[in-house]
């Protein structure tokens, strides 16, 4: 069976679950507490030309996840992944345990968390997988340095002020990998992102939103700062090991307006990293417009490492929404500096 024919069945199989897409299944406990089931798949078909496996077939995430209240105010979130499952072949699964935070409301719309979270950075490696513009994330500009997934054990507080700023900063270990680069004298990481909203609402949930698939207009303006000093241990054969620190700065903004019939979604960003992962600068622009359930998108990504000319791509995609973000299908192309890709998606979330 070929890639597109059997693409084609998983649609059909997401199509005919979609309208059963509510929600996952949630108990009732006590007044002020619960808990409930959720769950993300993404299947990703791809052509890339010139690759050692061109046609490649596999699970992008299958996440179990896991929420819910103890108390008033005090909240957790838990959830597994079976990250590129079968991807160029590979017959090794592993489940990890990608997020665990339990988080305390300290008074009116501020928080803390505590446990292993999302680095507060951006709005791009701080969005929902469930709810991103494309296909996937822009990996080609998140160089980042000591993390599992973007991820980190720390603390984190977050809040807004009226509805227009809002803030996370945190303070973190620096994740120790199983390559172990991590360097054991590292200084505390220290990483936090603060958003200006000129239009609408700031979003203050765990996770930002990438296509809102909202008609009202908004639009947030957001500087990340991520930061550890002695981060990584780079060990030399020719001599002593070589100790590099971690620097990224980030200037972002997601927004969406209506254009006629239209509503377009234009989000993007500007970093510069300075560690042992990358020493350079990325960027990507990305603008989705749509009607009714259905939407085109293109994006411009550029990752420009020092001294190296940089790598331009550009992606067009075609995509189709059933129940919000719940379920969707999508298409995409991508040309440029890397191998020509075509990329084919679908996602069903409960």
């Amino acid at each position: 069976m070929t890639i597109t024919s059997r693409a084609w069945w998983v649609w059909l199989v997401l199509i005919t679950l979609a309208p059963f897409a509510f929600g996952g299944p949630k108990w009732e406990i006590s007044d002020d507490s619960y808990i409930q089931l959720g769950a993300l798949g993404q299947v990703h078909g791809s052509f890339t030309e010139n690759a050692a496996d061109e046609h490649d077939l596999y699970l992008r995430r299958a996440r179990l996840i896991l929420s819910g209240q103890v108390m008033d105010g005090v909240k957790f979130f838990m959830e597994t992944d079976n990250d590129n499952a079968g991807r160029s072949g590979t017959t090794d699964v592993s489940t990890d345990i990608q997020d665990a935070f339990v988080e305390q409301r300290l008074w009116e719309n501020h928080y803390v968390q505590g446990g292993l979270v999302l680095l507060p950075f951006s709005f791009e490696n701080a969005s929902s997988a469930a709810s991103l513009l494309g296909l996937d994330y822009n990996v080609e500009t998140l160089k980042f340095a000591e993390t599992f997934a973007w991820r980190d054990y720390g603390v984190i507080f977050r809040g807004d002020f009226g509805k227009r700023v809002a803030y996370r900063v945190g303070a973190f270990d620096g994740y120790d990998d199983k390559a172990g680069t991590k360097n054991p004298e590292a200084k505390i990481r220290g990483t936090g992102h603060i958003a200006v909203n000129l239009l609408g609402e700031t979003e203050t949930g765990w996770f930002f939103t990438q296509e809102r698939l909202t008609n009202q207009p908004y639009l947030s303006v957001g500087l990340g700062v991520d930061n550890q000093q002695d981060a990584t241990k780079i060990v030399s054969t020719n001599g002593p090991a070589s100790i590099v620190d971690n620097e990224a700065f980030v200037v972002d903004f997601q927004s969406g307006f209506p254009a006629g019939a239209l509503f377009a979604t234009v989000n993007g960003g500007w970093y510069t990293w300075d560690s042992a992962q990358f020493d350079g600068d990325t960027a990507f622009l990305e603008a989705g417009l749509r009607f009714g359930d259905f939407q085109v998108t293109c994006k411009q990504s550029r990752p420009e490492p020092d001294g190296v000319s940089s790598i331009d791509d550009t992606t067009v995609g075609f995509h189709h929404f059933r129940k919000k973000n719940q379920a969707r299908a999508g298409l995409e192309y991508r040309w440029g500096d890397t191998d020509n890709q075509a990329l084919v998606g679908f996602q069903i979330s409960l």
